[in-house]
């Protein structure tokens, strides 16, 4: 079976590496280059995940303070306003049903000024992402990553999972160029230097941005369908922090509270006043275990980012993007580490690579985790196996996190056998040239025969 599909003609110049074992003993049942180091994409969020919920607990919230940062007289606060971030990948977030939107948590803000008597702010609305460092994004991701929202990276402040969408006008005329019609929400000083070309109807999203962080000069290329309406493509915010700034500034001046300086980030006035300050307003994220499901369910990069920083802060590291903390922990458990190269904790970097054996210890040493494992696709119910393999025997018993980076395709998870028997996998297929639709079907046909196939 294995052999079978590491020997398929379409894979004949791909890599392909592969392991199985059984979670109960530990024994590998059938592999291929088990022991290869391959590139991982996003099944290495498994990984992250699995240590996060060990190092931090699936309790762990993350707090977002509203900061008076000086004296309030006579309705007029004397110094500024702070946001104090504490790294909520979640805050604002309109994918995660468990937190307010964007815009309830600002007018939350607005009104939590206006109820301690403030009409007058002599400073700033100041963003405070200082709770992590200015490096968010992952190291190894590559400059066409880097402006999309799969490659936001994660700060001590996060708004909106730190994207925005995109909004262009179509052409009727392929080669035609679509008019940016604007973003949403709006992002005061981003400009775009439209290269973006009409395509063949319906070859749909071909579309980058690209930018690098706290950049407002940013660059669109590729292309987007013929059409009549309007697309939208989804793209990173340069500096959330600042971003976070300039909403409330705005708001606030709109409900009729004056505001004399600029908005602006704790880079350019520091943090000092907010540690003596009056708090106006917590806000706590939803529990890890929350987090985590998204990070996995829908394979979230700044979500898993910050979660590689998050378990940095709590082990006391000062490098917050080094993944020693994820092989230290790993080494722990006894899982060899050998092969193994990290440079973030999504997995968007072509840089990462770890051996398929690897991330089946690992399945095998988290396998009582159940709340961990719920966080995992299972095919036919949830996440993006939701619609796979429906109507067969791997329906409700395969769990899988697939990964996709440019010519890799990886899936990782269990298998529940009717048997009894609980399988770990991990396959891993580099440098293919088939269309992703064509690989998929050649793995799911692999996870169905691993619920029966003789082993």
């Amino acid at each position: 079976m294995v052999r079978a599909f590491a020997g398929a003609q379409e894979l004949k110049n791909a890599a392909v590496a592969v392991d199985v074992r059984d979670v109960a003993t530990g024994r590998q049942l059938a592999g291929h280059n088990a022991s290869v180091a391959s590139i991982p994409a996003s099944t290495q969020k498994l990984i992250t995940t699995a240590v996060a919920m060990d190092i931090l607990g699936e309790d762990h919230r993350f707090r977002t303070r509203l900061v008076a940062g000086g004296v309030i007289e006579g309705g007029v606060l004397r110094g500024n306003l702070y946001l104090v971030g504490g790294g909520d990948p979640t805050l604002g977030s309109p994918f995660v049903d468990e937190v307010a939107g964007l815009e309830e948590v600002i007018q939350r803000w607005v009104q939590k000024v206006k109820a301690s008597g403030i009409t007058r702010i002599t400073g700033a609305v100041v963003g405070d992402g200082s709770y992590y460092t200015t490096d968010g994004a992952g190291r190894g991701w590559t400059w066409a990553d880097l402006g999309n929202y799969y490659g936001a990276g994660t700060y001590g402040l996060n708004l909106n999972e730190n994207s925005y969408y995109l909004s262009f006008s179509q052409r009727q005329r392929e080669g035609a160029t679509p008019p940016v019609i604007g973003t949403e929400p709006q992002i005061p000083g981003l400009e775009f230097i439209n290269e973006l070309v009409s395509g063949p109807r319906g070859s749909g999203d071909q579309a980058y941005i690209f930018g690098a962080p706290f950049n407002y000069r940013q660059y669109v290329r590729g292309s987007i369908p013929v059409g009549t309406g309007r697309f939208r493509i989804r793209g990173s915010i340069p500096d959330p922090p600042l971003f976070a700034a300039q909403l409330l500034d705005r708001e606030l001046k709109e409900s009729g509270i004056e505001v004399i300086q600029p908005p602006t980030t704790h880079q350019t006035v520091g943090t000092g006043d907010y540690r003596s300050g009056r708090v106006l307003d917590e806000l706590m994220s939803p529990p890890l275990s929350t987090i985590v499901d998204r990070t996995n369910l829908t394979s979230n990069n700044l979500f898993a980012e910050t979660l590689l920083r998050e378990m940095n802060k709590a082990r006391g590291n000062t490098d917050l993007a080094s993944t020693d903390v994820i092989t230290d922990w790993l080494e722990a458990r006894g899982i060899a580490t050998e092969g193994i190269q990290l440079q973030d904790g999504s997995g968007l970097s072509p840089r990462n690579f770890f051996p398929p054996e690897t991330m089946t210890a690992l399945l095998a040493d988290r396998s009582g985790d159940e709340r961990w494992r719920e966080s995992i696709p299972l095919a036919g119910r949830t996440g993006s196996l939701r619609r796979v393999l429906t109507g067969t025997v791997a329906e409700g018993r395969v769990w899988g996190k697939s990964g996709t980076i440019n010519a890799v395709r990886a899936y990782a998870g269990y298998v529940d056998r009717p048997d009894g028997r609980r399988l770990a996998y991990s396959v891993a297929v580099n440098n293919h040239t088939m269309r992703g639709s064509q690989l998929n079907r050649l793995i799911y046909d692999l996870m169905r025969d691993l619920c029966t196939a003789s082993l």
